[in-house]
C-alpha cells in the first residue's frame, strides 16, 4: 500500500468510528456500555423504548411493543433485561394503583401524577412545595386526592440487619 491509500484508509476508519460514536451517544447506548452491559438488540430496543415513552409501561407492555421489532423475543428476556436495567439504575420501577410494576426511563428526580381509576401516570418536574404541585396539576387537568412521597437512602450509621 502506498501512503495515499493508507491515509484514506485511516481517514475512512476514523470517520466510521466518529459516526458510530455519534450514533451510540445519540441513541443513549453508551450508557449501557458504561454500566458494563453488552449491546444486544433486545437491550438496545428496550432501552430506546423506555427512554422514548412517557406511558410508564408494565413489563408486558414493553414485551408487546418490542416483539413488533424483534418477533423472536421472549417475555422472559424482556423481564430479565428490565431487572438488569433496574439493578444498574438505568430505569425506575413504580407500582401503580393495580399493583402492577411499571417502568420509567426517566431517572431524574420527578413526581408522578397517578390516576387510581384509569391507571394513567404522568411525569411532573420535581417541585419543592405542595402549592406549586397543585398549580401544575390543576393546569394539567388533575385534581389531587392524595400525596405519597418516598425517598430511599441509607443512613450514615447504617447497621446491617438492624430493625427498628
Amino acid at each position: 500500500m502506498d501512503f495515499e491509500s493508507i491515509f484514506y484508509f485511516v481517514l475512512i476508519i476514523t470517520f466510521i468510528d466518529i459516526a458510530y460514536n455519534i450514533f451510540m451517544e445519540k441513541e443513549g447506548f453508551t450508557i449501557l456500555r458504561k454500566n458494563g452491559l453488552k449491546l444486544t438488540k433486545a437491550r438496545m430496543e428496550i432501552y430506546a423504548f423506555l427512554k422514548d415513552t412517557v406511558s410508564h409501561p408494565s413489563a408486558f407492555d414493553v414485551f408487546e411493543n418490542i416483539k413488533k421489532k424483534l418477533p423472536g423475543i421472549s417475555y422472559a428476556t424482556v423481564y430479565n433485561v428490565l431487572n438488569k436495567f433496574l439493578e444498574k439504575g438505568l430505569i425506575q420501577e413504580l407500582s401503580s394503583f393495580d399493583n402492577k410494576k411499571r417502568f420509567d426511563g426517566n431517572t431524574e428526580p420527578h413526581i408522578h401524577l397517578i390516576c387510581p381509576e384509569c391507571g394513567r401516570i404522568e411525569d411532573v418536574p420535581f417541585v419543592n412545595s405542595k402549592e406549586k404541585l397543585e398549580i401544575i396539576a390543576k393546569k394539567r387537568g388533575w385534581q389531587i386526592k392524595k400525596y405519597d412521597l418516598n425517598v430511599y437512602g441509607i443512613p450514615k450509621n447504617y447497621k446491617k440487619n438492624k430493625t427498628l
